[in-house]
Parts: structure tokens; C-alpha cells; sequence
């Protein structure tokens, strides 16, 4: 589980500080102004945070809970791939230094470049690092081990800007983590571009263990996104219930993305890809691996599987044999 580590929280104070406090009230009025264009609630203002309050009020609101789904996703490609000191990480799209944040507190000694067109976002990125990195108004070429693009698509009108810096200036065995709201609009849109780097000739590292198409994109109702535990700071909780928001989880959709880097695809290994559902002595959830379909894998819990029932979504269990439907008494399972 990912926390967000007291220096960081101290250094949005400093923050919070320097920019005179901050108002409660203002706060909050930000804080619903971005969550409303975030949903679509209300339309997106282009070059929302040059404006002082909504850029405030992401730095303490928003900075957290995204640092939290940046980080979460790097320890787990650090689980199967291996990211060298000292690697060259692009921001793309960084606003006050987010993604940035949790590199630095998740790799070793990476090397920074911000990209980003509202200067103000990249001189509070300067404060809350407080460490030297290259900064730049539009990507250019180069060779980076690591390409972080959170939140970005829901703000362009195409892939297009993301899908230039995979092919000109992700390394071969490199990697770029794409991070995006969890709603249905933009996480089915993730799915569909994810079929398109395939086709290709791009590999998912994850959260895909090896199908070819997303089996999911032919289930209307459903798609693809995470749900992970984290220990949310005090100061979200209370805006939270000020608000009426529920940040007790880190929603997200997100890929990894490479040429020829490591994946996290192996046989007998399948993905929770729903809540797990309870009923009259069952419980059941949708698995998703390297077949073109989804497996509604089903459990009388009189079986006694307790690692196949204590799986919540985005967990990745090693099963056998392979599901087919009704788990059978004896199946081994093993959460990874």
C-alpha cells in the first residue's frame, strides 16, 4: 500500500504557506472547479492551472492523490522490469511536478525533464522537488528510459502528441506510463488506443497479460481501470467529507507501454478486472490474460479458496489450472 511520505506532505505545507495560507473556502471552491472539469461537469479550460486558485488548489488536493497513482504503478513495474540509476525520465505534461515526485521517491537518482506549457506550474514544480531538473514548454527528442504522461489525454483532443514521444523519444527497452481518470469515457478510450500501439507493434507491460485485444472491449458495461488501497492523507479525508468526494481508494485506468522491455504477461497468470461479487455461498469476479476473452471465474466458498476470495480489483493471481468458469475445490491459487 503507498502513502504519501510525511517530507512531501510538509513540503505542500511550505507550499500552502508561502502562497499565504490559503483560504478554506477557496480551497474548496478550486477544488470543485477542477474535479467539475475533470468529470466533465464543465468544460475544460485550456491552460487551467496558470489560474493561481485552481493551481493552489491542485497542489494540495489533487498532488497527492495522483503522486499516489503515479507511485503505485512504478512499484509495480519495478516488480517485473528493472529501471537502472540514474534513469532519464520525461514528464510530459507535469504541471506542478507530480508524476516527478513520485519518481524521485520511487527510482533511483532518476534524471528529470518537465514538460509543460504553463510556466507557473513548472516553478511550483521547482519548489516541491527542490532539486535540479531541465524544463521545456514542448517535448523534443532524446532518448528516456522512462516517459510519464499523467492525466493527459482527458485534456487532448487526440493521442497524437503521446503516441510522437513512443515513437521518437522512448528508448527501445524503455518505458511510458500513461495515467487517466477512471470514468468510463476516458478509461474505454485508453482501451481502444492500447489496441492501436498493438497493432503496431507496441507491447502492454500492464496492467495486459498478453491478449492481443482487449477482451473487455466487447463488454459495453465494463471497463478497464484499478482500484488499489492507499493510506490517504488527513487533509484529503476532510476536504473529502466537506466535499462529498471519496479518494478512500485510488481509482485509475492506466497503461505501460514499451518496444522491447520486460512485461508482465506468464502463463497461468490472470487479472481481477471487477469488484469481487458475493452471493448465497459464491463469489465470483471477471479475470482477464492473454486470451481474447474475458473468464467469469466462480467460487462456492465452501471451496475454502481464501486468496481467490480476498482479491480485489487490479490484484494479479498466479491460478491453476486454468479457470474456466467454476473454480473447482483444490485449484491453487497465488496472489502476485
Amino acid at each position: 500500500m503507498v502513502a504519501v511520505p510525511p517530507e512531501l506532505l510538509e513540503r505542500i505545507s511550505a507550499y500552502r504557506r508561502r502562497e499565504g495560507g490559503l483560504r478554506r473556502d477557496s480551497l474548496v471552491d478550486g477544488v470543485r472547479r477542477l474535479s467539475e472539469m475533470f468529470t466533465g461537469a464543465r468544460p475544460m479550460e485550456p491552460g487551467y492551472l496558470s489560474r493561481r486558485a485552481l493551481r493552489r488548489a491542485y497542489v494540495c488536493y489533487y498532488l497527492p492523490v495522483n503522486y499516489a497513482r503515479v507511485r503505485t504503478i512504478l512499484r509495480e513495474l519495478k516488480g517485473f522490469a528493472s529501471i537502472p540509476a540514474g534513469a532519464r525520465v520525461l514528464d510530459f505534461g507535469a504541471g506542478p511536478g507530480t508524476a516527478s515526485l513520485a519518481a524521485v521517491d520511487e527510482l533511483e537518482r532518476p534524471e528529470l525533464t518537465l514538460v509543460d506549457v504553463v510556466d507557473e506550474a513548472l516553478d511550483d514544480a521547482a519548489f516541491l522537488l527542490d532539486r535540479p531538473f531541465e524544463r521545456a514548454a514542448e517535448a523534443t527528442g532524446g532518448s528516456y528510459d522512462l516517459i510519464l504522461a499523467a492525466n493527459v489525454m482527458a485534456e487532448l483532443p487526440d493521442p497524437g502528441p503521446v503516441r510522437r514521444l513512443l515513437d521518437h523519444a522512448l528508448a527501445p527497452d524503455g518505458y511510458l506510463v500513461l495515467v487517466e481518470p477512471a470514468t468510463p469515457g476516458p478509461a474505454r478510450r485508453v482501451m481502444a488506443w492500447r489496441d492501436e500501439l498493438v497493432s503496431a507493434g507496441y507491447r502492454i507491460a500492464a496492467p495486459c497479460l498478453g491478449a492481443t485485444a482487449c477482451p473487455m472491449r466487447s463488454h459495453g458495461d465494463l471497463w478497464c481501470h484499478q482500484d488499489a488501497p492507499w493510506d490517504a492523507p488527513r487533509g484529503i479525508a476532510e476536504l473529502d467529507r466537506e466535499l462529498g468526494f471519496d479518494k478512500e481508494s485510488l481509482k485509475y485506468s492506466y497503461l505501460v507501454v514499451t518496444r522491447a522491455g520486460a512485461v508482465r504477461a506468464a502463463a497461468d497468470r490472470w487479472r481481477v478486472v471487477s469488484n469481487m461479487h458475493r452471493s448465497k455461498g459464491r463469489a465470483w469476479a471477471w479475470l482477464c490474460g492473454e486470451k481474447e476473452e474475458l473468464v467469469k471465474a466462480d467460487l462456492l466458498t465452501r471451496h475454502r479458496i481464501p486468496e481467490f476470495e480476498r482479491a480485489r480489483r487490479g490484484d494479479v493471481l498466479e491460478i491453476s489450472p486454468e479457470p474456466a468458469g467454476r473454480l473447482a475445490e483444490g485449484t491453487r491459487v497465488q496472489r502476485l
